[in-house]
């Protein structure tokens, strides 16, 4: 984990102002009113005691500029005071002997007054503006923070710590996702952002109502906000680096795919071709049966081969399929007929609907789709039941359905087992590569069609290919 390096000027400087307190503000009072005294006992000779009331006025706006409204009042309240009793007459007395004097000391105390109000207000607006602008700065450094770290998890400490002293707290944890125990209540901030809980900033050495000033839930904000930003970045990065290494793993794979197939496919030949000429040299023997294992063996690798080479197009999307209006039936039909003739193969039964239209695909490519599912559903077939093949019409589709009665596929595996090379965890099921349904949607696919698993009732598999009705041939029907 990374060790976040702490500016100083944050890590010691306090959005929250610290309290100005009675006793400066009573002493700023009484120190401004004695000098503005001073001052007007010095001039008074050459100037009329009633005139000298702005320079209280001035120490007025001086206390209430520093520390708010009430001292500024009290300020004008003792000014108005102290000038009636030395500079008025009668002199050393409290007393107003004509309705002129009255008017001249309520003007000055409304003056002292509204400047006070006045210079108060200026105060807080200019406090508030430093203030969010140590917010804002905050926010940039704690923002910094999050942004160069390696994750959110290595930025948290940094910027609990931050936010903490920034409210003038000692320290700070920040808990993601979890409430504080009662006792804490007090010294924890909610980090809530847009009614969004994200975490909680526990303080130690939290001053007094400190978590109550508007500047705490604005900073409390901020964090949340970057806490959220900081875990989508996460996210996304996450992301990436997975798609990354799956872009990887699948352009290595066709590399090696591609690779092994062309360089088996020579050597394959010519041993068929070898195995095909002892065959016709010995047809019957003690050599016949190894020269037809070698010639059967070599044609089920070749398959395999072939399988591997449209793997490697379908996923380089350079198998385009060659299209020609066809008659679904005819290209099942020769599919089944294949595989029906071979010995020892489970029997299929084929029905067909009347009226089922012509379709426009590659027949080529449909039929070995057709063939690819009829042989999955023979392998997985139990001895002495039949592989149902069935063709029929669908809303706006033609339906071509090979049903098993085999042992099923798990709901929770019915896509997987479309993934090149997948097989189910199962040693009792037969053998093979794992190509063949991987290579039947890819050719679906390129011809506009839909392949699908359903549960067949009573059991086993029911793999449903959907082809496209052309408008011509909804027009040829009706």
């Amino acid at each position: 984990m990374s060790r976040q390096r702490i500016d100083p000027r944050v890590a010691t400087g306090r959005i929250l102002p610290s309290m100005s307190g009675r006793v400066p503000a009573a002493a700023a009072c009484l120190v401004s009113v004695a000098a503005c005294t001073a001052v007007v006992a010095a001039i008074t000779p050459a100037v009329p005691g009633r005139a000298t009331g702005v320079v209280y006025l001035i120490g007025v706006l001086v206390v209430s500029s520093l520390f708010g409204l009430y001292a500024g009042l009290a300020t004008a309240a003792l000014s108005v005071l102290m000038l009636n009793f030395l500079f008025i007459g009668p002199r050393y007395s409290v007393s107003v002997g004509r309705s002129g004097e009255w008017l001249s000391l309520a003007a000055f105390a409304a003056a002292a007054a509204i400047g006070s109000e006045l210079a108060a207000r200026a105060r807080r607006q200019a406090g508030e503006a430093a203030q969010r602008a140590r917010e804002a700065e905050l926010g940039e450094r704690l923002a910094t923070l999050v942004a160069g770290g390696a994750d959110l998890e290595s930025a948290l400490p940094a910027v609990a710590r931050q936010a903490a002293r920034a409210l003038g707290a000692s320290e700070g944890v920040i808990h993601l996702d979890s409430a504080a125990p009662a006792t804490r209540a007090a010294q924890t901030l909610v980090l809530d952002v847009a009614g969004v809980r994200v975490g909680e900033l526990r303080l130690i050495g939290c001053p007094p109502g400190a978590l109550a000033d508007p500047a705490a839930v604005r900073v409390g904000r901020v964090v949340g906000s970057l806490i959220l930003l900081a875990r989508e970045r996460d996210r996304h990065v996450a992301e990436r680096v997975d798609a990354e290494a799956v872009r990887r793993s699948n352009a290595l794979k066709t590399v090696l795919l591609r690779a092994v197939s062309h360089d088996l496919r020579s050597p394959l030949m010519a041993i068929m071709t070898a195995a095909g000429a002892l065959a016709l040299e010995h047809p019957s023997g003690s050599d016949a049966e190894l020269v037809q294992t070698v010639l059967n063996e070599s044609e089920r690798m070749d398959r395999l081969v072939g399988d591997l080479l449209d793997l490697s197009r379908m996923q380089s999307g350079v198998l385009s399929p060659n299209r020609d209006w066809c008659e679904p039936a005819e290209i099942v039909g020769a599919a089944v007929a294949d595989r029906s003739g071979r010995p020892g193969r489970t029997r299929i039964a084929l029905e067909v609907a009347p009226d089922v239209p012509l379709v426009r695909v590659d027949p080529a490519q449909l039929e070995r789709v057709i063939a690819n599912l009829v042989d999955n559903a023979v392998k997985f077939s139990p001895p002495g039941s039949a592989v149902e093949v069935s063709i029929g019409t669908v809303v706006g589709r033609v339906a071509v359905t090979v049903r098993d009665h085999g042992p099923g596929i798990p709901d929770d595996q019915a896509e997987r087992v479309f993934e090149p090379f997948f097989r189910l965890d199962d040693p009792s099921r037969a053998p093979g590569s794992g190509l063949g349904l991987a290579i039947a949607r890819g050719l679906a696919e390129a011809n506009g069609c839909r392949l699908e698993l359903t549960a067949a009732p009573g059991g086993g598999c029911a793999f449903s290919l959907l082809i496209p009705i052309s408008q011509a041939s909804l027009r040829s029907i009706s």
